[in-house]
Formats: C-alpha cells, structure tokens, sequence
C-alpha cells in the first residue's frame, strides 16, 4: 500500500507540474520584471521544478527510491526529447509556439519514461547511474569558454563516455552509483533552475552542449559561472556526504550487524 501511495503520489505531482508548465506557456511572451532582468512564468515553473526535484535528488535520493526512479525515468525521456527538438527544428525558421511544443513533447516523455522505470525498476538503475554521468560530463565542459572540448564529435563523444561508464558502474556498485549519482545530478538540476532568476549564464551550457541551434561560443564563463559551478560543487559533496552518513547502517555486512538493528534497508531491496 506504501508503495503504491508513493508511485501514485509521485506520478500525479509531476503530471500537475506539467500541465502547469504548458498552461503557463501558451503565454511565452509574458515576463515578470526582476530588477534589471526578465523572468517569464513558463520558465519560472520550470526553473522551480528543477530545484525542488534537484534538492530531493540531492539529500533523499537513496531515501525515497522510488520518487527517485520516477524522476530519474522522467528527467532522461525529456531530455532526449528536447536534444531531439532542438536539433531538428530549422535554425533560420523557428517554429512558432515552440515553448509550447519543448514543454509539450518533453513533457509528456518524461511522465511517459517515470512510470516507465517504476515499473522496470532495474532499468530504472542504469537511468540513475547514465543521468550522473550526462550531468558530471556537462559540469566538466562548463569550465571552459565555449567548453573545454570545443568540436561537436569529440564533445558528444565525451558526454557519451560519461553516460556508458555510469550505467556500467550501475550493475557493480548499486548502492554507491545511487548516492552519488542522484547527489551529481541533484545539483545539476538545482543549480540549472536557480540560473533561471539569477541569469549568470549558467544555464546556457547545456544548450552550448546539445543544442544545434545554439552558438558554442556563446557560452562564455564569467566569475558568476563560475560561481555557480563552485556551489554546484559543493552541493554534490555535501549531498553525497548526507546521504552517506543517514544510511551508513545499510553499508555494514550482515555478520557485523546487531541482531535487532535500527537497521532497514533501502528501498529497492524491498521491490
């Protein structure tokens, strides 16, 4: 009955974020002044979903394991539809209504690839463990001006690596892979949303990276991005620490453990 409170309460809170996201986009034009910069509602949503989700993913990914699974399946099938899109779409005739179309098609992909992974929970381990390796990837190109690996082949090459080795790493180190994976990619997302009301630039890297459309040399790395990496940084290390220290339990061997611990064990050990 847990479980299926959790899938279920999971599933309809990003379906409800969702449909807010597209709503809020069939105005895209519409802005909200922020001192001297201009934040629009679509992209304010989105910006906050980034963050709550990153945060979670950060502190309680290896707590809540299922939400995890969702969010994993839901962030991998969403961004392979915007890399799609955004590839495809002319470079001189943008289409019209496109927030709606990114928002619409990533949207549903990403609730379409979460129930997915709920139900093939292993799979939804090799998202996990490919979605640490895309954000770790992304974070070490960001440190450079137009990235520190500047050619289109080598750059999707090296992203690429990082995804095989994460999933890899999946099938040998589990518990490990979960900690810090979701620790990487929490902090990827939240400071991804943060960029949307802070506007560093921040943001820009993962459009330099993966989309067609978008100028490389565009990217440039300001102290404020660098800023930016530095937290995002910090909160990885801090994450994966907290998440270390709250089940540290789970890590010590059967044969070392008292016999009536205040011990219980992760989530997916229980599917």
């Amino acid at each position: 009955m847990t479980s299926f409170r959790a899938r279920t309460s999971a599933f309809f809170m990003f379906a409800l974020l969702f449909l807010m996201s597209t709503v809020a986009a069939q105005q895209p034009n519409q802005e909200i002044p922020l001192g001297d910069k201009k934040i629009t509602i679509s992209g304010s949503i989105i910006a906050i979903v980034l963050m709550v989700a990153g945060f979670l993913f950060a502190f309680f990914g290896h707590r809540f394991f299922r939400i995890t699974l969702f969010l994993a399946g839901f962030y991998v099938l969403s961004t392979l539809a915007w890399i799609a899109l955004s590839n495809i779409e002319p470079k001189d005739n943008l289409w019209n209504n496109r927030e709606w179309i990114y928002l619409g098609a990533a949207g549903a992909a990403g609730i379409i690839g979460g129930a997915l992974f709920l139900c093939f929970w292993r799979l939804g381990f090799a998202a996990i463990g490919a979605m640490a390796g895309f954000y770790l990837a992304v974070f070490i190109l960001s440190w450079k001006d137009s990235g520190v690996i500047t050619n289109t082949v080598p750059r999707v090459a090296f992203i690429a690596i990082f995804v095989i080795i994460g999933i890899i790493l999946t099938f040998f180190i589990e518990r490990h892979v979960v900690i810090i994976g979701t620790a990487i990619a929490g902090s990827g997302s939240f400071f991804l949303g943060l960029d949307n009301f802070v506007k560093t630039g921040f943001g820009n890297a993962l459009n330099a990276f993966l989309d067609g459309n978008f100028d490389v040399t565009n990217y440039h790395v300001t102290p404020q991005v660098y800023g930016m990496l530095g937290g995002t940084l910090a909160m990885m290390v801090v994450g994966a620490c907290f998440q270390y220290w709250k089940h540290r339990g789970s890590f010590i061997p059967k044969s070392h453990r008292n016999q009536t611990p205040a011990y219980h064990p992760p989530n997916y050990q229980q599917v």
